[in-house]
């Protein structure tokens, strides 16, 4: 391997970080996780320091270059990727943090959206960003910051986003990428693929919060200086990319590159994505710049917010034993949840959950959702409530699909899966016969980190260009589903719309 020919894909999500380095050909040499965490002083709240994120992130770096066994000289270069990172990071003119960063999770910006659709409107908002108003966006929270903290906001120099932090510690270089922007919602306008300065203005927030320059995800932004060479451990001089939000990262990681290539990012949250070659707008979807081809392709995606949360919720309040016992003969206990669950029936026998534990994003933007289980009787076990978990899941992956039809984006027809949830044999088998689609599976793509090296293999010239992730992915794995299943979950998804309906002005009296 000639030097300088491997690179480092970090991935820093909202409850882990993880890192990976490979060769030019895409072969995995290592990786490392490091498990994080969020703060939620009060329901539906969720921020965290970035220096909790700083300190993964490079640990992990540190960590695959001695696992590796190679020289830090040799590093072609890096791309660091991560969670939406909602308000962004207030920081002030040592670009130091203010306060928390108020996460994609979070849903405190109520009065805020409230406030938008009274002073400016959501058709206005639409027309020019392609979003709708909701406490999902980071202009929202922004404006939460704003009218609720206003001396922090008085002294806010930069707002910058999870990953640009640490790009910006390991460089010195403050940078934005067209993700990150578009996603911010309403202050980008997707048309010009640009800042709306109108609209920050009748916000109310400052244009100077932000760079002067929008960047591509694979562009190299600056490189490792001596202090954040002694950081995470990488050679001073070394390439670092700009990244972009990990699930578009991720969905590259699957070679989605193509208009109607779509993927399913199982994490904490599900992100279920289409790429387009032009706007075919529904307020109901979020829509911003891809990944890769950042000034012609557009990403449109459906995001339930719990899903792989929800699993871990269950570990922790009720999966104790499976725990113990897992940590005892060395097995993951959510393998042995599944093994519980594998012996439930297609539709859990009656048991229906509504994933809302944070709220809900597309399609059903309502931040006074709330999760719902239903159809519970004495003869229902863990292993029930656990596969109606997974089915909730799957039933609201659904429910974004069947949006984008109905706007008229096209679909291949196969679909990628990828990321933690997607490691288990069984909920895979749920999630493709709930949609109904066959599901690509490979088992050794980690997901965003491996798009992030990719970005870095491109923008630092290592490789020729996006399409080198199709000799990269690995033996591919068919989940089709079974029909007769799926005729199932049929009837048990028309009972998840209407107990929606039915209960949403309920959801609004237990706020």
């Amino acid at each position: 391997m000639a030097e300088g020919n491997f690179l480092i894909g970090t991935d820093i999500g909202t409850f882990g970080t993880k890192s990976i380095l490979v060769d030019a050909d895409g072969r995995i040499l290592a990786d490392a996780f490091e498990e994080t965490d969020i703060i939620s002083l009060k329901p539906l709240w969720a921020e965290q320091w970035p220096q909790v994120w700083l300190n993964a992130a490079c640990k992990t770096i540190r960590t695959v270059i001695s696992k590796a066994g190679i020289n830090p000289s040799d590093v072609g270069g890096i791309t660091i990727s991560g969670l939406y990172s909602g308000s962004g990071i207030p920081c002030d003119k040592k670009m130091e943090p203010l306060r928390p960063c108020i996460i994609w999770m979070d849903r405190r910006a109520v009065r805020e959206v409230e406030w938008v659709k009274k002073h400016i409107g959501e058709e206005e908002i639409f027309r020019v960003t392609g979003n709708t108003v909701d406490t999902y966006f980071g202009f929202t929270k922004m404006l939460w910051l704003k009218f609720n903290e206003p001396k922090i906001w008085n002294r806010i120099y930069q707002l910058v986003t999870t990953y640009g932090y640490c790009i910006y510690k390991l460089t010195g270089e403050i940078c934005i990428d067209y993700s990150s922007a578009g996603n911010y919602g309403g202050i980008f306008d997707i048309h010009k693929r640009g800042w709306s300065e109108e609209m920050m203005e009748e916000m109310g927030i400052p244009r100077s919060f932000f760079p002067e320059d929008i960047v591509e995800s694979k562009t190299v932004i600056g490189e490792v200086t001596e202090q954040g060479s002694k950081l995470c451990g990488l050679k001073r001089g070394t390439p670092v990319c700009a990244g972009g939000v990990d699930a578009p990262v991720s969905a590259l990681s699957l070679g989605c590159l193509r208009e109607g290539d779509h993927a399913a990012m199982i994490g904490t949250s599900t992100c279920w994505s289409v790429i387009q070659d032009k706007l075919r707008l529904t307020r109901n979807l979020i829509n911003y710049p891809y990944v890769a081809y950042d000034k012609e392709k557009i990403y449109t995606f459906g995001g339930s917010a719990t899903s792989g949360g929800l699993i871990r919720w269950f570990r922790d309040q009720f999966g104790q034993v499976e725990t113990y016992l897992g940590g005892q003969v060395g097995v993951s206990p959510y393998k042995i949840l599944d093994l519980e669950a594998e012996k439930v029936p297609p539709g859990s026998e009656g048991l229906v959950v509504l994933p809302y534990f944070m709220g809900e994003r597309t399609p059903i933007w309502d931040p006074y959702a709330r999760g719902l289980i239903i159809g519970l009787t004495l003869s229902h076990t863990r292993a029930h409530m656990f596969r109606a978990l997974m089915e909730g899941a799957a039933y609201a992956l659904r429910h974004n699909i069947e949006t984008a039809r109905e706007t008229g984006i096209p679909l291949r027809p196969r679909m990628g899966i990828v990321d933690g949830g997607a490691r288990s044999p069984l909920w895979r088998r749920i999630f493709a016969d709930v949609t109904g689609f066959p599901l690509i599976y490979v088992a050794e793509n980690p997901g965003t980190p491996l798009g992030d090296a990719l970005l870095a293999g491109v923008g630092t010239k290592v490789l020729g260009g996006y399409e080198d992730i199709e000799n990269w992915i690995g033996t591919v794995e068919e989940q089709n589903p079974d029909p007769e299943v799926t005729r199932i979950y049929d009837k048990y998804y028309r009972v998840y719309l209407r107990l929606y309906e039915q209960n949403k002005e309920i959801f609004k009296l237990l706020h």
